[in-house]
């Protein structure tokens, strides 16, 4: 299982009953491929850095979930059949690794 962190955008007419639709169908996409969400964040509208299919605002939604490799194709094509989704982002939630320092020699 790996980490991911999905970020999507509902169009401009979207709302919180929209917004709460939308995670529910993310959970279940998740679930039903095996996966386990274990956060969602609602971001709430705002405004755009340019235009998405003539929206100017979006409603922005952010989860993080763990899921099997194989399988985040699959889910990553069933957000792209999602028509109230304008733009969505799918990363791998990699651990950032940790430094040590090496101990001088004396």
């Amino acid at each position: 299982m790996r980490k991911y962190e999905l970020v999507w955008i509902l169009g401009n007419d979207a709302g919180e009953e929209q917004g709460a639709e939308s995670v529910e169908k993310i959970t279940s996409l998740v679930t039903d491929a095996g996966g386990e969400v274990s956060a969602m964040d609602i971001w709430g509208k705002r405004t755009l850095a340019y235009p998405i299919q003539k929206n100017n605002e979006g409603y922005y939604l952010q989860a993080n979930f763990e899921l099997d490799g194989t399988k985040a194709q699959e889910l990553e094509h069933a957000i792209d059949a999602d028509q109230l989704i304008i733009r969505h982002l799918l990363v791998r939630d990699e651990p950032k690794p940790i430094i040590v320092e090496a101990e001088a020699a004396q």
